[in-house]
């Protein structure tokens, strides 16, 4: 049985770290393990370090909308101290409720704000981060705006904690908008709803975040819209802009036949988008067997998407961030998840299976990865983590 761990402070965690770079024991790391279904398979580690008690606020700075927090905060304890001064950190990953800021940072977690905000490699201004051989490495600072350079803690986000425990970091943050817009637009046809999605991306009035979900993704995250595919938007801004998008966009909906349109009370909003935000989690708790295939592509193809998710003609739920053009299809089962990705790659799509049920994973090609970005990888990996202790195997299923 592993040996479970959970550090207090940045020199207990460097000292549990040092031990098992010295005594060539495997860790597996996180916060809370939220998810531990996505990335490739761990290894039975010899060490299970949680970061859950390294969850203070250290430095908040409203006036230079900065903050550093430690890796084991949650989400949600740092979107109340943030609310609390009308800020936030648009980052809205799933799991919020109990994922780690650590995780989030180690999976690369976003969600529907990313169309305007962007991901953790556009809010993170510094980092802290602990090597196995217990050296604490500092990255950028708590500036906006920080010198040139290789910024090491950027390698951090999305490495699965393969690389390091990330310990600190440091957010810009946002005033919240003053007001708030959510619409959605339905239709029966996708060619309609990519039409639409095209008018208003090429518009003047630009959403904060604009989602294509079909009828089935909707159901499944508890979202109530009426047709086959929506477009869920919100924007923000004063009110004139607000009443202005809502004006337009209404206009949108009736010159497309058959589309209809919703504005949604800011009950509805919340609901709505806290159900968009979370659909990966209620997929994976509705089916023990759920595959998420991740699929990124050009805007202009974001139909093949949807095509993918219909091989064998099969339906499934799909979830578009179509100001991305990344998305994301549910799959049961590993042989439906083959075909979704078989049919994905056939067309060029870039596919991958960010989550799949402990002990299948090997059974898929997680990750199609060309030879010299691998050994870029792995030359990261054998310089940070020469024995690769850390998180064995989390990442490509291979490092």
């Amino acid at each position: 049985m592993p040996v479970e761990v959970t550090p207090s402070s940045l020199n207990e965690l460097s000292e549990l770290l040092r031990d098992c770079g010295s005594s060539k024991k495997t860790a597996e790391l996180g916060g809370n393990f939220t998810k531990r279904a996505v990335g490739g398979e761990i290894a039975a580690a010899d060490v299970v370090l949680s970061t859950r008690k390294l969850n203070q606020v250290l430095a908040y700075e409203p006036q230079d909308l900065t903050i550093s927090v430690e890796a084991g905060i949650t989400f949600r304890e740092l979107r109340e101290t943030l609310g609390a001064n009308g800020q936030f950190l648009p980052l809205d990953p799933p799991f919020s409720d109990t994922a780690t800021i650590g995780g989030i940072i180690a999976s690369n977690g976003s969600g529907p704000p990313r169309r305007r905000y962007g991901t953790a490699r556009d809010m993170v201004i510094g980092m802290k981060f602990v090597t196995v051989e217990g050296n604490t490495i500092q990255s950028g600072g708590m500036v906006v705006k920080n010198v040139t350079g290789l910024d090491m803690g950027k390698l951090m986000i999305g490495s699965f904690g393969t690389l390091a425990c990330v310990a600190i970091v440091n957010f810009k943050i946002f005033p919240k908008p003053t007001l708030s817009l959510t619409c959605a637009l339905s239709t029966r046809s996708l060619e309609t709803a990519l039409a639409l999605r095209k008018e208003i991306l090429s518009g003047v009035l630009q959403p904060n975040a604009i989602d294509l979900l079909n009828g089935d993704a909707a159901r499944l995250g508890g979202v109530h819209l009426p047709e086959s595919y929506s477009l869920l938007i919100e924007a923000g801004g004063n009110r004139a802009t607000v009443e202005r998008i809502e004006r337009e966009f209404s206009e949108l909906a009736r010159h497309h036949a058959g589309t209809g349109f919703l504005a949604l009370s800011q009950e509805q909003a919340t609901s709505c988008w806290l159900g968009v935000q979370e659909l990966t989690p209620a997929a994976l708790a509705a089916d023990a067997a759920m595959n998420v295939i991740r699929v990124s592509t050009i805007p202009s193809r974001i139909g093949d998407i949807f095509a993918a998710g219909s091989a064998g003609e099969r339906a499934r739920p799909v979830l578009v961030r179509a100001g991305n053009a990344l998305g994301y299809i549910y799959c049961s089962g590993v042989e439906d998840a083959r075909q979704c990705l078989d049919a994905a790659r056939s067309q060029g799509l870039s596919a991958v299976v960010e989550y799949a049920p402990a002990g299948q994973k090997s059974a898929l090609d997680q990750w199609v990865v060309s030879e010299p970005e691998f050994k870029v990888m792995r030359r990261l990996k054998d310089d940070l983590d020469p024995d690769h202790l850390l998180n064995p195997g989390r990442l490509f299923n291979r490092l």
